[in-house]
């Protein structure tokens, strides 16, 4: 059984979105195809022999990250919901379309066939069916194709992996400054540099975000599409027309439409603009659950655009006229929440949003927020170890923030969770969170508790980076009751890395630890 053609209705949607792009005509196959080929057990079958040869395949293996377990297990959840299983990928896993998330990735047609090869090769060990083969590769070949994204192999085997973005940053940069004559000349020196479609659509972006319209007029006469959706600050795919809009840049924005630009459902609801909307619904209904090409095979609506745009009287007028959720509601449950936009989250909670995936996140510090998402099955430990990750860290610029980590804990983070092998404290001292440390500890974590590798968070401090107050840190944990005297499963101990280390406080930290360990010789 082909995939589905689409039907007349579906390909006047179809050819309304065309210029938005997208990956190929045909993105699934038939949805039956998961029970005729055997289910989830062969599913997987097929992904651990593709990805087991793709281990073997010098030329292929540095375009994969370090360790492909987690591939296996993701790609696993991709090819099941793919082929009409459970929609459990676009559930936990996924946050963009597969085009965008490969971007940084040096793919030639050259390696897509080699990948193809090798996924041939396993579809045949696992199906025996060379008809259901075939059903797979009719759609997946264009699928693979569609992500070429280079023309000739990379130099280096290092190169094939966020390298190639390197590329764009200067042009992008000029672009964002308004600086015409040197994105010329940067241009005139790197033709070929807005060759790639996707990119020369952000340096676009870039321009119109800050009505730098001399910019975008260089960068349209130099071929870059004005339709082509790019991602912003807001994690959604927008036109360089909505982005201007959604600044202000209203001379920017109208120079683009007489360019060509198309104002489409999707750029409508995103600002909010309700007569559009009206306009677009009442010429073609079949637009209210149509799915942005530019994010293929990740089910984003119109819905999407309005809730990212925070506008909840657009959002009712789309469930008005039809409107449904989707698998990939979590996505409109988390948005809302985390603009603290609490009407908004009612309606798409009460349009049957699910909640249960949305994990942790600042609404634990809104009493009516957290009310409304806890009875609908949120759980602030989905998934495991998360929350120590975003509370307890230093990653992605976090700061030391006690209220929130108390929220987290009154609304049910356990203290007792393990993330990559050590609980929240460990990682808190090594963040020199002290003020988080000082919540964690009158929460009841241990504070001689053991990591895998059997080491306290007093070793943890120790590993903290040149902005953390590593004496602070210290000082907090002895004075709670933590022995530098503990050994871990090598044998060593606190005091003994204290007295081995490069610091200018490192006199200060020994003394520290001695002191708290009377009966060790100095």
């Amino acid at each position: 059984m082909p995939a589905t053609p689409a039907s007349g209705d579906s390909s006047r949607i179809q050819a309304l979105l065309a210029h938005r792009g997208g990956l190929a005509t045909v993105l699934r196959p038939d949805p039956t195809l998961f029970e005729r080929i055997g289910g989830r057990s062969v599913v997987a079958g097929i992904i651990d022999g593709l990805y087991d040869r793709i281990e073997k395949d010098a030329e292929l293996r540095p375009m994969f990250t370090r360790t492909l377990a987690p591939e296996r297990m993701k790609q696993k959840a991709f090819m099941e919901e793919w082929m009409g299983g459970e929609p459990g990928y676009t559930r936990h896993h996924a946050y963009g379309g597969i085009k965008n998330r490969h971007e940084h990735i040096h793919i030639t047609r050259a390696s897509a066939d080699r990948w193809l090869s090798h996924m041939t090769a396993s579809l045949r060990n696992h199906i025996n069916d060379e008809t259901l083969v075939a059903e797979v590769l009719y759609v997946l070949r264009p699928l693979a194709h569609g992500l070429v994204n280079e023309q000739k192999p990379a130099r280096h085997g290092w190169e094939m992996r966020c390298h190639r973005e390197k590329r764009w940053r200067t042009p992008a940069r000029l672009a964002a400054r308004g600086q015409a004559e040197a994105l010329e000349r940067c241009l005139d020196e790197d033709p070929a540099v807005l060759d790639d479609p996707r990119h020369g659509a952000i340096i676009l972006a870039e321009a119109v975000l800050r009505g730098h319209t001399r910019v975008a007029a260089l960068l349209l006469d130099r071929g870059v599409d004005v339709n082509l959706p790019s991602a912003h600050s807001s994690d959604i795919m927008m036109t360089a027309h909505c982005a201007a809009l959604s600044k202000k840049k209203d001379e920017t924005a109208a120079f683009l439409l007489e360019r060509g630009a198309v104002y489409d459902i999707f750029s409508a609801c995103f600002l909010g603009d309700l007569d559009r909307v009206s306009e677009l619904l009442d010429a073609a209904p079949g637009l209210v659950d149509a799915q942005d090409p530019a994010c293929d095979l990740l089910p984003v609506t119109p819905l999407h655009h309005a809730v990212y745009g925070g506008h909840e009287e657009v959002a009712r007028m789309l469930f008005d006229q039809g409107a449904k959720v989707g698998v990939n509601s979590t996505a409109l449950v988390r948005y809302a929440a985390g603009r603290r936009q609490t009407d908004l989250l009612r309606v798409v909670l009460e349009q049957g949003a699910d909640a249960t995936r949305i994990g942790c996140g600042r609404w634990v510090l809104d009493e009516e927020e957290s009310a409304l998402l806890i009875a609908r099955g949120a759980d602030v430990n989905y998934p495991d170890g998360n929350w120590i990750w975003t509370a307890c860290t230093g990653n992605n610029s976090q700061r030391d923030d006690p209220r929130y980590v108390q929220a987290l804990l009154d609304k049910g983070a356990r203290i007792d969770t393990v993330l990559r092998g050590a609980g929240a404290l460990h990682f808190a001292a090594k963040a020199g969170f002290t003020g988080v440390m000082e919540v964690l500890l009158d929460n009841g974590a241990p504070v001689d508790g053991r990591s895998e590798k059997g080491e306290t968070p007093l070793f943890y401090a120790l590993k903290a980076g040149p902005r953390a107050d590593v004496v602070k840190s210290a000082a907090l944990l002895l004075v709670r009751g933590a022995d530098p005297t503990l050994e871990d499963r090598l044998g060593k101990t606190p005091l003994g890395i204290a007295r081995r280390m490069k610091r200018s406080d490192k006199e200060r930290i020994v003394s520290m630890f001695e002191a708290a360990s009377p009966t060790v010789p100095a």
